[in-house]
């Protein structure tokens, strides 16, 4: 810890006001005491703070720390619990000073500037955090447009040093959503499996069925018992037999790890056993990182798509229970198709769609197929336009045509039906990427617990519930007759929603629940691993 000169300054002369000192500081930019001593990015708020106080202190009075210095700097304690990293906020140089100030004599017109601009660019850093996130949506891959938050951190700063209850003031900051709520309810839990926990790897067969026998078996038990998927007095007559409620243990872990629950210990499942608490730890605090990037609050019903839980839910008009959930395929990890992260307004659903193909997918896909054989275009439905216009001229397939789709002239699409790959149903919100939610044909990939084999876009398991639930708030009724009648009907209709519907495809490889379960999903686009990185950079962080 650094030394502090309590009392007279170097020349030996009385404590002089520090407000001199406060601009010089603040002027400079840098903190010559803080870990993170740069605060650029803070600068004008700490001015405005300042001004208004007429350079005056707001922590210390006559050099003395007043009693709300105290106050503040339990408060700032608590940025462990909700996520955040204390070290970030100086809380131990800040205790360690703020008791030698009550100790010692008082502080001159120096050391008191430097106090106090540390003082309120610690709450001001955490209150920031706390609300906004550390690191910009932007920075960490996601194009997440939504509201900006009102943050006045000057006034935020001045009702924490005035209040009586500035824990309360702080806790205000933290999103209302209970998403958040529920994934901060289970820090605790992993905090202290972290503490107190086995993390010695088990070992099995590359393969281990219910009936088998192991040696491994009572740390497996074990395990899952710390864990809390097995009772902690849970036994077995035969200690080495994977049987019975351990089977059972096994396939409740799998579920809340986005593993098919067949009760059989695989590669998949024995990574995720062998993963340690203070993993997981980090990925709920990143969790909590990415939910601060969400709206304040949502005034009325959204949709959310999870892309590593492979889920879409739709929330109504009660916030804490989806009125609709079902599973989705989204983008490869590879080849470039991933789903990107962003937030747009469905404006419009397509009954009976045209698939107008990308022209990445006609020229790798589609085009060698047909080159070989021009009985492709028919079997596939598919058909060649200048343009993806409902009136479009249709081309017949030739020579001349075809040589047309090469160059880029013609394009291609698939005419509506049961066959085409967006299904029956879209669903549209307009974006940069093209990206949309579709019914498909392809209706067993839902069935397999990894669902990334799209070229992007999203395909919902149970459309006929989505359309419901999307259309049920227009002027005229949508009965699910009326729905499945323009599903199967003759031609390809188009309905304007009247009220836009916020949509988020959204990131998280981890979820909690209102009854306190908390699942855990592979980092299929290593966007987990990016995020980590960029906080593990320190302040300032990326804006």
């Amino acid at each position: 810890m650094a030394a502090f000169s309590i009392g007279a300054d170097a020349a030996g002369t009385a404590p002089d006001a520090p407000a001199a000192h406060i601009d010089g500081l603040l002027a400079s930019g840098v903190h010559p005491r803080l870990r993170w001593g740069r605060f650029a990015d803070f600068q004008n708020q700490l001015r405005a703070l300042y001004l208004a106080q007429g350079s005056r202190p707001l922590w210390l009075d006559g050099g003395r720390p007043v009693k709300q210095s105290a106050a503040v700097l339990e408060c700032l304690r608590m940025a462990d619990d909700q996520g955040l990293n204390s070290s970030d906020y100086d809380i131990e140089l800040l205790g360690g000073w703020l008791e030698k100030l009550n100790d010692g004599r008082a502080a001159g017109a120096e050391e008191a500037a430097q106090f106090e601009v540390a003082m309120s660019l610690a709450l001001m850093r955490y209150g920031s955090n706390l609300a906004l996130g550390r690191v910009s949506p932007r920075a960490a891959d996601f194009a997440l447009e939504v509201a900006p938050k009102r943050l006045d951190l000057p006034a935020l700063v001045q009702r924490l040093a005035r209040g009586s209850r500035p824990c309360d003031a702080i806790a205000e900051l933290e999103p209302k959503l209970p998403l958040y709520r529920n994934l901060k309810a289970a820090l605790p839990r992993y905090r202290g499996l972290a503490e107190n926990y086995d993390v010695s790897a088990l070992a099995f067969p590359p393969k281990l069925s219910p009936g088998d026998r192991h040696k491994e078996v009572p740390a497996l038990r074990k395990r899952l018992s710390a864990l809390g998927f097995l009772p902690q007095e849970s036994s077995s007559k035969d200690p080495e037999a994977y049987a019975g409620d351990l089977v059972e243990a096994v396939e409740r872990f799998q579920e809340r790890h986005g593993l098919a629950p067949d009760g059989v210990i695989g590669k998949g499942t024995l990574a995720a056993l062998n993963v340690s608490p203070a993993a997981r730890l980090r990925q709920i605090r990143l969790g909590l990182e990415r939910l601060r990037w969400l709206p304040e609050r949502f005034d009325g019903p959204f949709i959310l798509v999870n892309i590593p839980s492979f889920h879409l839910y739709g929330y109504g008009e009660d916030p804490e229970r989806p009125e609709v959930s079902m599973n989705v395929v989204v983008g490869q990890s590879s080849g470039g198709h991933n789903t990107p992260v962003f937030h747009s307004d469905m404006t419009y659903v397509v009954f009976r769609p045209y698939w107008n193909l990308p022209r990445a997918i006609t020229v790798k896909e589609m085009l060698p197929g047909i080159l070989r054989d021009p009985g492709y275009l028919a079997r596939h439905n598919l058909e060649l336009v200048p343009s993806f216009g409902n009136g479009s001229q249709v081309y017949e397939p030739s020579l001349e045509s075809l040589e047309m789709l090469s160059a880029g002239s013609l394009k291609l699409r698939q005419r509506p039906g049961p066959k085409n790959a967006l299904g029956l149903v879209k669903f549209a919100f307009p974006n940069n990427d093209n990206i949309y939610l579709h019914s498909t044909p392809s209706v067993n990939l839902f069935q397999r617990a990894r669902r990334d084999f799209s070229h992007g876009c999203i395909r919902v398991q149970d459309p006929v519930g989505l359309a419901e639930f999307v259309l049920k708030r227009q002027d005229e009724a949508w009965s699910l007759e009326r729905i499945e009648e323009a599903m199967n009907g003759a031609q390809s209709r188009t309905v304007t929603l009247k009220q836009p519907l916020p949509v988020y495809i959204y990131y998280s490889t981890v979820l909690a629940a209102p009854d306190g379960s908390v699942e855990f999903f592979e980092d299929i686009y290593g966007l987990d691993r990016v995020l980590e990185q960029l906080l593990d950079k320190g302040l300032p962080y990326p804006s």
